[in-house]
């Protein structure tokens, strides 16, 4: 009877641990989860998944080309090759960007946003360019806004939607990346 108690105290401590170590992995898992979500991605990560992350908090980095020169509230991000760009608002605790970040790599931390160009929004676009180039006015800055038309054009075909998205960024954080 003394090793059936000893035994059955055996299995209750080992239970009792391994229900610890299920806690200590439940714990290990969310953590993991959490920096995964907080995880710093690069600009062409960020736009694979832009559709679903619309609204959420985004931490992610990449290449100043432009700071508003005027207010400083406002920067286009590139990606490494060039042909992605996104832009970032200044908003919340963020009062501006500084000028002298151009060209840097930055880390931003905000909540991505998307604004919609609608068919008809950018047929309009279209047939004012196509009168403005008509009365000679439009040169070289017709072609490529007509080139951006094209290209918006293509990607609602792609993803056979009805709008153009614009992703940006609304701001909350930005650090230059050494």
């Amino acid at each position: 009877m003394k090793y059936v108690s000893i035994i059955a105290l055996c299995f209750l401590c080992m239970s009792c641990n391994l229900k610890q170590k299920d806690t200590k992995k439940d714990n290990v898992e969310e953590n993991q989860l959490v920096q995964s979500e907080k995880s710093v991605v690069t600009i062409d990560q960020l736009m694979v998944n832009a559709e679903q992350l619309v609204g959420k908090e985004v931490h992610f980095k990449g290449l100043v080309n432009h700071v508003c020169a005027h207010s400083g509230k406002r920067c286009i991000l590139k990606n490494t090759t060039g042909n992605l760009s996104i832009r970032v608002e200044a908003t919340g605790g963020l009062d501006g960007f500084d000028k002298e970040i151009a060209g840097n790599d930055i880390k931003v931390s905000g909540i991505l946003r998307e604004k919609r160009l609608d068919e008809a929004s950018i047929d309009e676009w279209e047939t004012e360019l196509k009168a403005k180039h008509a009365s000679e006015e439009g040169g070289k800055h017709c072609s490529s806004e007509m080139a951006n038309i094209k290209e918006m054009r293509d990607w609602m075909k792609d993803k056979n939607k009805n709008y153009y998205a614009i992703y940006y960024v609304d701001g909350d954080s930005y650090e230059v990346v050494e």
